[in-house]
């Protein structure tokens, strides 16, 4: 037997190395559809957070229109920021649960919405590094600094966000993720031709929607907002990013005008095949209330405009994929009459459209049975306001205090120039036709004639 053994690794070697080179042989041909998949449907490769795709985000854009170009390269951007955001995340966790409290990284605004110290850092690293060389029309964010110079810009300015201050331990965290993205800025868009193109466009970034959902351990259900529109204020192109979803993160991405769509969802979370009406976590208005039991559909409970949209959107492709169920009204609804902001849906309509879906107004999809947008450009007052529509609120009002008892905006100046007033109304393709717009129209107003929509 001793004897033997020599000859009989002799052997073995042998055939491990043929199986070597059959393997070798082997592999382009079992890798290439995936990878061609990947190519295929634009979707990049997501792996704990971050992705290192940047070279390939580089030969897509470089193969891409300037609106698919701006989309590849905010999805890079969020997956850079998501190791930051999460880490964001954990310190509000653990802070929030310690004797002390969070309130060095969280506080609550003038209209008793959140803001935490990841909704300025964000928005800083958007527009302060990524486009911060791209000639935008204009750029609005909801949280808003004011006029920031240049010069005035140093690394102690990164560390304070307004009046709050990042954690010592997470500051090499800002910078190492504002090094990725000053990189990624120059890489990917200094260098392309579309200035004249962009120079027409205003982007909208909500960069934390769904605070509330972000400070309260509910950060699966926020999302970052990245959209753009025309020089007609009409949405073209937009992101909507789920950094701190499970096992990794989610988003969409569009531009029709392009023909560009793309998706990245759980695969393996299957998708219920019975519709139901996406709300707040919070209370609903008796307007929704009644929409619901028209419907008759169940209500899922949800945060953040974006999320929404995205469960809608996965409902719709998933129910399109499915034969049987293809010709009945089973996607999910998100119909609002209380009020969000241009923020919370440039981005979000411009996906949707991409898709075959819609965002509308509610107003005009309710009375003049059309497609009322809402119109995404920079103003000093609400470019869709509506005199006697809309009720005064601490969300859309401009006045320092409320009438008492609450009374609807007769002027333009009582309300903010970036509230949405009108409601709104969103559904995937499966109800983008003239019968489904219909069902919606008819329901709606049955709804609205037993409880008429809020507008608050």
């Amino acid at each position: 037997r001793r004897q033997q053994l020599p000859h009989m690794t002799c052997i073995n070697l042998v055939t491990a190395a043929a199986l070597l080179i059959l393997c070798c042989f082997a592999q382009p041909v079992i890798s290439f559809p995936v990878a061609a998949a990947r190519q295929l449907h634009k979707i990049a490769p997501m792996a704990n957070h971050a992705c290192n795709c940047q070279d390939d985000n580089t030969e897509r854009n470089n193969n891409s229109g300037p609106l698919e170009n701006l989309c590849l390269t905010s999805l890079r951007a969020c997956e850079l920021m998501t190791p930051l955001i999460a880490s964001i995340y954990d310190e509000l966790i653990l802070t929030s649960s310690s004797s002390t409290g969070s309130d060095g990284v969280q506080k609550t605004k003038k209209d008793n919405s959140a803001f935490t110290i990841a909704d300025g850092t964000v928005q800083r690293l958007l527009i302060k590094c990524l486009f911060s060389n791209v000639a935008f029309r204009d750029i609005v964010g909801e949280e808003d600094e004011g006029e920031e110079e240049d010069d005035g810009i140093d690394d102690n300015w990164w560390y304070q966000v307004q009046g709050l201050i990042i954690p010592k331990h997470v500051q090499p965290l800002v910078d190492s993720t504002r090094i990725q993205i000053e990189s990624l800025a120059k890489n990917l868009l200094v260098s392309n031709s579309n200035e004249s193109y962009y120079s027409k466009l205003t982007m909208f970034i909500d960069p934390i929607d769904g605070t509330r959902e972000f400070s309260n351990g509910k950060g699966e259900q926020c999302s970052i907002c990245i959209g753009f529109a025309d020089e007609h204020g009409k949405a073209i192109a937009g992101v909507v990013y789920r950094p701190l979803s499970k096992p990794s993160p989610t988003w969409v991405a569009g531009a029709k005008r392009e023909g560009y769509a793309s998706h990245n969802f759980e695969e393996e979370e299957e998708q219920s095949t019975t519709g139901a009406v996406l709300s707040t976590n919070g209370s609903i208005s008796p307007f929704v209330e009644s929409l619901i039991a028209e419907l008759d559909v169940p209500r899922i409970k949800a945060g953040g405009a974006g999320n929404k949209m995205m469960m809608l959107l996965q409902q719709s492709i998933s129910v399109a994929n499915k034969e049987e169920v293809s010709k009945t009204h089973r996607g999910h609804l998100y119909i609002q009459d209380r009020g969000v902001s241009r923020w919370d849906t440039c981005a979000a309509e411009a996906c949707l459209n991409a898709f075959g879906g819609q965002l509308l107004k509610l107003t005009d999809f309710l009375e003049d049975e059309k497609d009322g947008y809402y119109t995404y450009l920079a103003s000093q007052t609400n470019l869709d306001f509506i005199p006697n529509t809309a009720n005064l609120t601490k969300y859309n009002s401009n006045l320092q205090d409320l009438p008492s008892p609450a009374q609807k905006a007769q002027d333009v100046c009582q309300v903010k120039a970036y509230s949405n007033l009108c409601g709104l109304v969103c559904f995937g393709k499966e109800f983008n036709t003239q019968e489904g717009r219909k069902y919606l129209r008819d329901a709606i107003r049955k709804a609205a004639a037993i409880n008429a929509p809020s507008l608050d």
